[in-house]
């Protein structure tokens, strides 16, 4: 008896039953071919499996929390033996939702025409296709169908849950179509991004917990922003948003940056430019921004104090002796005690964090903990009051600057405004 076999590529693990059936030896089939067949045998169809092949296939299970992530979700979102669960999915805005289903027939002469539909109350999950097969039998066997939805997924971010009811039409040359109902699949959850998500730390891995958190915090951030937003306005109302609260003293690590926003409830809030680049960067690998961007530490040397010099975080302090005392270059901000001139204390950094997004051929900078946005990176170094020589004073436990290398704003000066934002 033969068995029908229909291959698809990158499927993997579907195969023919080789079970006989039967009702029927092989004397009778050879003596009255396939046409005899049909006449007895009914077509039975079950649906075995279904793969949403436009999903990312970067989902991982929840972690205990935001920090962490779970065992990466199973390419296959539906399998029988699973029952009603249904792994969920990823998948980019404003783009048809596409899947492919594994069916199980017991009857498939070649001709034979095999249309799978799902339907759902939400349009974005009703699915169809069809798949013919050129090589058939008389034994059971399965068939690969690729779907494609009806309807565009939605262009925002959101999460989309619903459940589909699954028919199949079995066309066979010369006979009537046979309809035949289908398992169903329920509890299917979507989540929506703008492209594919980068994931290449840990920190960045893709799970429905930090999506959640992602969606929550550029809903409040770009609140104010209309529908027509520019990608870079988002990015800044973001960059603005996580930076309100800026207190150096309060520094995550990247993997620990998804408690930035905790540090909002503290008494003395915020965190780290650095920690708040972190943050966003996050949130922008989550939902898979367009464009690139990168992080950058930029710092100034002190024969070229307007040069913005990539490497802070792993660049050597520069000190140098002045009468038996240990001076350090710094940049100083606004919580210097005067403005960053002789005498002041406090407001020493090594470095500036910011994000460098560009965005159709153009680059634009966000320092961390402002709500800036320059077109030049040494313009970064405008969010500083001074470049500075400082000693440790151990009476006041703090940095005293002894000597100005440059100013950057005049005390009484705010800091220089944003570029043209797109």
């Amino acid at each position: 008896m033969m068995i029908s076999i229909l291959t698809h590529p990158g499927w993997r693990g579907v195969m023919c039953a080789s079970l006989a059936l039967a009702a029927f030896d092989s004397q009778s089939v050879a003596a009255n071919g396939l046409s005899a067949l049909k006449k007895i045998q009914e077509v039975h169809a079950r649906l075995k499996a279904v793969e949403f092949t436009s999903d990312h296939n970067l989902l991982h299970e929840d972690g205990s929390d935001l920090r962490f992530a779970g065992d990466r979700l199973a390419d296959v979102e539906w399998e029988s033996t699973r029952g009603r669960q249904v792994a969920r999915l990823t998948h980019t805005a404003a783009r048809n939702l596409e899947a492919r289903a594994l069916v199980s027939l017991n009857f498939l002469p070649a001709g034979t025409t095999v249309r799978v539909v799902g339907e759902s109350e939400d349009g974005h999950f009703c699915l169809n296709g069809s798949s013919k097969i050129t090589f058939g039998g008389v034994g059971p066997c399965m068939a690969v169908v690729p779907l494609t939805a009806k309807k565009l997924m939605p262009a925002s971010l959101s999460i989309l849950q619903g459940e589909v009811h699954w028919q199949a039409e079995i066309s066979i040359p010369g006979e009537n179509t046979t309809s035949v109902e289908l398992n169903a699949t329920t509890y299917l959850e979507c989540y929506l991004t703008r492209g594919t998500p980068r994931t290449e730390k840990a920190a960045s891995e893709v799970t429905a917990m930090r999506l959640r958190e992602s969606y929550r915090r550029l809903e409040y951030a770009t609140s104010h922003l209309g529908a027509d937003a520019s990608i870079v306005a988002i990015v800044h109302a973001l960059t603005s948003h996580c930076g309100r609260y800026y207190n150096p003293q309060q520094h995550f690590e990247r993997q620990d940056a998804w408690y930035v926003p905790n540090t909002w409830r503290y008494r003395y809030p915020g965190a780290s430019c650095i920690s708040i680049c972190n943050y966003c960067s996050l949130i922008l690998d989550q939902i898979g921004m367009e464009g690139e961007y990168k992080q950058l530490e930029i710092y100034a040397r002190p024969d070229n104090p307007t040069k913005a010099i990539e490497g802070g975080v792993t660049s050597e302090d520069y000190v140098k002796d002045v009468d038996w005392q240990r001076w350090q270059l710094f940049l100083v901000d606004d919580r210097s005690t005067r403005w960053g001139q002789v005498g002041s204390y406090g407001g020493m950094n090594n470095y500036e964090a910011c994000i460098a997004y560009t965005w159709q051929g153009k680059t634009y900078y966000f320092p961390g903990g402002t709500d800036r946005v320059y077109d030049h990176l040494d313009q970064v170094l405008c969010v500083f009051r001074t470049l500075v020589w400082a000693r440790w004073d151990p009476r006041r436990n703090n940095w005293q600057v002894m000597e100005v290398v440059h100013t950057y704003n005049q005390p009484g000066h705010g800091v220089p405004g944003n570029c043209k934002i797109p």
